[in-house]
């Protein structure tokens, strides 16, 4: 951890993933055939809460159970769907994350996997997490009983599950947790933003990789740049971000038209933490808090559906 610190806080760690990015832009190939290095990576560093217990889904969708201790069947469930730019990650890579969403909600967490860039392009990871609620709701599970927590990609997803249940006639899910979510792919606000200079993660060279994804579609398509959208009559959302996240002008754009739109957005700053912080989620840094206040949003939208919120 110490050396993820110091290379977050290292301009150099910019550069360096930076060009990383722009070299598999040019050679997309590469891509296929180092993602189980990168997951491989990601999985030895997220630590999982002691205890939890894990059972495979199969088809459709394909996933994972993830029940923390504590974790009651029947209450509800949160659906998770995970990061990373839609080139990389799985439900085994986030599996960590959801084992602590579900000892902060006391749910269990279905993570389900979708396809990825470049193989696959959008809308492909969208219909995928369409069908994981749609099977959620398939189970017995009441929309009520389901939340949706999502990171960066993930989190883009989370929103366009709801907005897409909203669109066919489906009932939407009880809540929404965010963290670091994708909002625009072009990151137009990020590229300009000067706040996030100092953090590891070039906005220019993420952009470069979500059109691996965005592929031939409008990257100002509603569905894609969230900010487009009609966000109205969504379900409550808490959005999590750090101070140094590479997103946070979209972040808070968002969250300013979710409430001129009616609805509620609870934005939760963490300071000096920086994108992909609850992967690693410590005590002293804030980044675990970030991990349990997600969770008791998730809990409390399952247990107390008429709860009334405040808007931001």
């Amino acid at each position: 951890m110490m050396v993820f610190d110091r290379l977050t806080a290292n301009s150099a760690a910019r550069l360096t993933i930076g060009a990383a990015l722009r070299f598999l832009m040019a050679n997309p190939r590469l891509i296929t055939l180092i993602r189980p290095v990168a997951n491989s990576a990601i999985v030895g560093v997220s630590p999982v809460v002691a205890g939890t217990a894990v059972a495979p889904v199969v088809a459709p969708p394909c996933g994972e159970w993830v029940r923390a201790p504590g974790a009651r069947d029947g209450a509800g469930v949160v659906l998770v769907l995970h990061g990373s730019g839609y080139l990389i990650g799985s439900p085994r890579t986030h599996r960590g994350f959801a084992s602590h969403l579900s000892r902060s909600s006391g749910l269990p967490a279905l993570v389900v996997g979708y396809p990825l860039a470049p193989e696959r392009t959008f809308p492909a990871a969208e219909d995928a997490a369409m069908t994981a609620y749609r099977w959620l709701l398939t189970q017995g599970y009441d929309s009520g009983q389901v939340v949706i927590a999502g990171d960066s990609a993930g989190g883009h997803l989370a929103v366009a599950v709801a907005l897409r249940a909203r669109a066919e006639g489906l009932p939407t899910p009880a809540a929404l947790a965010l963290w670091g979510p994708l909002i625009d792919p072009s990151y137009r606000a990020s590229i300009t933003d000067p706040r996030v200079r100092r953090q590891p993660f070039d906005p220019s060279a993420a952009a470069r990789a979500l059109a691996l994804y965005v592929g031939d579609a409008d990257p100002a398509d509603p569905r894609l740049c969230l900010l487009n959208a009609d966000l109205s009559a969504l379900p409550p959302i808490q959005l999590h971000y750090g101070t140094r996240e590479v997103m946070r002008a979209d972040a808070e754009a968002f969250a300013a038209r979710v409430a001129v739109s009616g609805g509620h957005c609870e934005q939760r700053v963490w300071a000096g933490l920086a994108h992909a912080y609850w992967m690693f989620p410590r005590g002293k840094d804030g980044s675990l808090d970030s991990m349990m206040t997600g969770g008791e949003f998730l809990r409390a939208a399952v247990a107390q559906p008429d709860r009334p919120m405040a808007k931001e």
